[in-house]
């Protein structure tokens, strides 16, 4: 586990790094519970690049006040691959991951100077004496501005996750099967699901006119009616900054499936009492929450 142990155990700061603002989130557990012992919404300007966030996320932890100085961050799943393979039974990480370096070159796109590679054991495979393997990979020169700027800010990088799978966590007990989670920002849609072998899907919406988020519907009718293994969904999560109640009774109207916006509220402890700030900020910091969530375990 990350973080402190103890009592008072603590995730992390997740911090997620979106077009219009930056969000961080801290968990701890009681009583078998997560629950926010630190947030913080830091607005930016926008299109502001990467390297001009430094003052931003300084400000942003500052607002959050914690003391936690170990950050997790999350990279779209559209920038990293991820595939499963199957590797004998009975090997340490360390032979583990000397087996996918070594398969690396028929596996990924990236040279291996340039490789930064994580893998997770899902379970026995389909042949005997072999174990399957989430193997999730991408370009180190993506993470290295990531590490500078955290380190600039006073920060330390201690684990990067793909976004989708964090939000995975969001969801009851994490069941993918015939889930959608639909991200609503304020530039931009995207469609996160779940496949077999324990694989991601992300889908991002043509520009929207107006910037309408029910100009999506069309879309994700169409999405459902192409021919694909996960079919239609059998229900429907709303989060980011544009989520809302409204709009996902729209949404449950005219594409015929259960639909709500997901909030952290109902997994904090009950009786708890809540900031008025912090609930109108829920959609901005589901994918923290999930990253958070990671680091609680």
């Amino acid at each position: 586990m990350l973080g402190r142990i103890g009592r008072d155990a603590s995730s992390p700061l997740a911090v997620e790094i979106a077009a219009d603002s930056i969000r961080i989130v801290q968990l701890n557990r009681r009583r078998g519970r997560p629950r926010i012992s630190a947030w913080a919404v830091e607005m930016l300007e926008r299109s502001t690049p990467l390297p001009g966030l430094c003052q931003p996320l300084r400000r942003a932890v500052q607002r959050c006040a914690s003391r936690q100085r170990k950050v997790v961050l999350a990279l779209p799943a559209a920038q990293v691959i991820c595939k499963t393979c199957a590797l004998p039974a009975g090997l340490v990480d360390t032979q583990l991951e000397q087996q996918l370096l070594r398969q690396a070159e028929q596996l990924l796109p990236f040279p291996l100077d340039d490789l930064a590679l994580d893998f997770q054991v899902l379970g026995p495979a389909a042949q005997p004496g072999q174990v399957e393997v989430l193997v999730a990979a991408c370009r180190q020169s993506l993470i290295d501005p990531y590490e500078q700027l955290c380190a600039e800010a006073g920060l330390q990088l201690v684990g990067i996750e793909v976004d989708s799978f964090a939000l995975l966590r969001l969801l009851r007990g994490g069941a993918a099967e015939g889930a959608a989670l639909l991200q609503v920002e304020a530039n931009e849609v995207l469609l996160h699901r779940w496949g077999a072998r324990h694989l991601a899907l992300q889908q991002r919406a043509p520009e929207l006119p107006g910037s309408d988020p029910l100009a999506c519907v069309d879309w994700l009718r169409g999405l459902w009616q192409e021919a694909s293994a996960l079919g239609p969904p059998t229900q429907l999560s709303l989060t980011g900054a544009r989520a809302s109640e409204a709009l996902a009774q729209v949404l449950s109207a005219q594409l015929g499936l259960a639909c709500a916006v997901w909030t952290p509220l109902e997994s904090m402890q009950p009786g708890a009492p809540i900031d008025e700030q912090l609930r109108s900020q829920v959609g901005r910091l589901a994918l923290a929450h999930g990253l958070a969530l990671g680091g609680l375990r």
